[in-house]
C-alpha cells in the first residue's frame, strides 16, 4: 500500500555493538502494531529511528513511499509519546494539548477547536483548565495521547507509556488506547516488553530478540503457532520439555524426554537424532482420566505445589532429569480437583496442542551502550 510505513533491511550500530540487525517489516496505514521483546532487544532503538531522533546505520525507513532519511523529528509526520509522558506541569491541560499546534503557528481560535475535539476524544471534556498535577495517572496518559494526536500525525509512536501504571489502570488504558486508535484511524506503533499489552491491543505483533525480528503476525498466531523457541518461551507461559527426536513423519515427531516418549506437531521438520524442545501451554495440559494409559502423551509425575490464582489453579509437577517443572493450569469452575505435595498424578495433552522446535540461545544484553538499552 502507498501509505505503509516500511523498514527495509534496517541496521543500527553503536560503536562495535549492533543493536538492530537487518529488520524489514511493512506496517499498513491504520494498523495497531507492536514491537514486543525483552530489554535490550532493539525495539526502542527502532522507535527512535522511525521518529528521527537517531539515524539508521544502513537500510531505509519509508512512509508513503517517501524515504525519511535525513528528515529531522520535527519535520516528520510522526509523534512520539515517551515513557515519562513529558507533559508541561506549569501549563493547563488545554495548553499542553495545543502546544504542538502553537509551535506550528496555528491560530488560537483554531487551536481551541482542536483542543475541544481532543478533549472529547479522550473523554476529558471540561478538563481544559485543570493543571497537570490535578490529574490521575490515567488522565495524564490520555492528555499525552491527545497532545500527540492534535498535530495530526500519520504515525503515533508509543514507548511503553503504561509501564508506570498499576495493573488495573494498565488494563483499563489498554481498552482506552485501542478505542482511540480505532476512532482516529492513525497508525499506532507500540513498544512493550509486556506480552499481555501487545497481545490484547495489537492487530499484529513483531517479537524481537537480540536486534532481530523472530516472528511477525496476529496476536493469536504468535501465541498459538510460535515459529522459534524464543517466541514460544517469551510470549505467554509455556512448558518446555527438552529431548531428542526419535522419529519424524507426517508433520509430527516423537521426542525422547525425561517424561518418556512424547508426540507433538513438527512444523519445522526437526529430523530424527536432533535435539529439540517440546512446547505445550499450561492451559492445554489436563489431569489424565482413569484408564488413559493408551492415549498419546500421558505422563506420571510428582506434584511439587499447587498455586491458586483465582480464575485458575496451577499445579506444578516435576520429574527426575527435567530441569523445570511442568505447569498445569485448570480453570476455576468450582470443581477444580485438590492436589497434595508429593502425590503422584498423571497428566495428558494432545499432540496437536504441542509444538516441536529447535532449541535457541537466550538473548543477552551484556556490553550494551546506554543509548541502546531498550
Amino acid at each position: 500500500m502507498a501509505n505503509d510505513l516500511e523498514l527495509i533491511d534496517v541496521h543500527k550500530k553503536f560503536g562495535d555493538f549492533v543493536a538492530v540487525h537487518g529488520v524489514s517489516v511493512a506496517i499498513p496505514q491504520g494498523e495497531f502494531f507492536s514491537f514486543l521483546g525483552p530489554s535490550g532487544c532493539g525495539k526502542t532503538t527502532i522507535l527512535r529511528m522511525i521518529s528521527g531522533f537517531i539515524d539508521p546505520t544502513s537500510g531505509a525507513i519509508k512512509l508513503a513511499g517517501r524515504d525519511l532519511n535525513g528528515i529531522g523529528p520535527n519535520k516528520r509526520p510522526t509523534a512520539l509519546i515517551f515513557q515519562n509522558l513529558a507533559l508541561f506541569p506549569l501549563m493547563s491541560v488545554a495548553d499542553n494539548i495545543g502546544y504542538g499546534l502553537m509551535v506550528r503557528g496555528v491560530s488560537s481560535a483554531e487551536r481551541r477547536k482542536v483542543v475541544e475535539r481532543m478533549l472529547e476524544l479522550i473523554a476529558l471534556r471540561g478538563y481544559g483548565d485543570k493543571r497537570i498535577d490535578e490529574l490521575s495517572g490515567g488522565q495524564k496518559q490520555r492528555v499525552a495521547i491527545a497532545r500527540a494526536l492534535a498535530v495530526e500525525p500519520k504515525v503515533l509512536l508509543l514507548d511503553e507509556p503504561l509501564s508506570a501504571l498499576d495493573l488495573k489502570l494498565r488494563q483499563h488504558m489498554r481498552q482506552e488506547l485501542r478505542a482511540i486508535q480505532r476512532s482516529t484511524g492513525v497508525t499506532f506503533i507500540y513498544i512493550t516488553h509486556d506480552q499481555g499489552e501487545a497481545l490484547a491491543m495489537s492487530d499484529r505483533v513483531a517479537v524481537m530478540s537480540q536486534g532481530r525480528i523472530e516472528q511477525v503476525g496476529p496476536s493469536a498466531e504468535v501465541y498459538n503457532q510460535p515459529q522459534t523457541a524464543f517466541v514460544a518461551s517469551f510470549v505467554g507461559e509455556n512448558n518446555a520439555i527438552a529431548g531428542k527426536v526419535a522419529a519424524s513423519e507426517y508433520g509430527y515427531a516423537v521426542l525422547d524426554t525425561p517424561f518418556g516418549r512424547l508426540r507433538a506437531a513438527n512444523p519445522r521438520n526437526v529430523a530424527a537424532g536432533e535435539a529439540a524442545l517440546l512446547f505445550v501451554r499450561p492451559e492445554r495440559v489436563r489431569l489424565a482420566a482413569p484408564g488413559a494409559n493408551g492415549a498419546d502423551n500421558v505422563v506420571e509425575s510428582q506434584v511439587l505445589d499447587g498455586v491458586f490464582e483465582g480464575p485458575v489453579a496451577n499445579i506444578l509437577l516435576a520429574n527426575e532429569g527435567q530441569q523445570r517443572p511442568i505447569t498445569v493450569s485448570l480453570s476455576n469452575d468450582g470443581n477444580t480437583p485438590r492436589v497434595a505435595r508429593g502425590e503422584r498424578r498423571r497428566i495428558t495433552f494432545s499432540p496437536d496442542d504441542a509444538i516441536l522446535l529447535p532449541p535457541a540461545s537466550r538473548p543477552v544484553a551484556e556490553a550494551m551502550p546506554a543509548e541502546a538499552r531498550a
